[in-house]
């Protein structure tokens, strides 16, 4: 990969690439999608079928097989929440780009989202509980944060500034 973007749940990282992309005319794979296409099965379905500890194990799986891939990676929120996948973050030479999002603009992002199940039962405070006890592992992983509470065109131009990507 060019470049890994981590971040909470709602903060944009699939937008994000996929502005990315089109700027810099690489491919972009969302970690989520791969899973899917993988698992023939949405993560709803998946979450349902073998809980979250086996949907972290395919996400493992896939981060893994995605790393050596050309373009931007748009990776899911729980990414940097396993040990295993903190270890393939740091050891790839692709930057990792944290999206910093405030609790509240993910929880307005996320609250009517069914396809999200670990958000879609979850009040403000504890979404921002959540996103609290994640904040070291994304802050561990990454080598650039950015303030995605902002437009996504002043986002892409801050990481593209950043690495001089222009």
């Amino acid at each position: 990969m060019d470049l890994i973007l981590i971040g909470f749940m709602g903060s944009g990282k699939t937008t994000i690439s996929q502005l990315l992309g089109e700027r810099l005319g690489v491919p972009v794979t969302d970690l989520d999608q791969v899973i899917v296409e993988t698992a023939e099965r949405s993560i709803a379905a998946i979450f349902a079928e073998q809980g979250e500890v086996g949907f972290r194990l395919l996400e493992t799986q896939a981060l893994a097989t995605q790393l050596d891939q050309p373009g931007i990676l748009a990776t899911g929120g729980g990414v940097p929440t396993q040990e295993q996948n903190r270890e393939l973050l740091q050891c790839h030479a692709a930057p990792v780009v944290l999206l910093e999002i405030a609790p509240e603009t993910a929880y307005e992002r996320v609250k009517a989202d069914e396809h999200r199940p670990i958000a879609k039962n979850l009040d403000l405070a504890e979404l921002a509980a959540l996103k609290d006890s994640r904040q070291g592992y994304y802050q561990s992983c990454a080598d650039l944060v950015v303030d995605a509470n902002q437009d996504p065109k002043a986002i892409v131009n801050e990481i593209m500034n950043y690495y001089q990507l222009n």
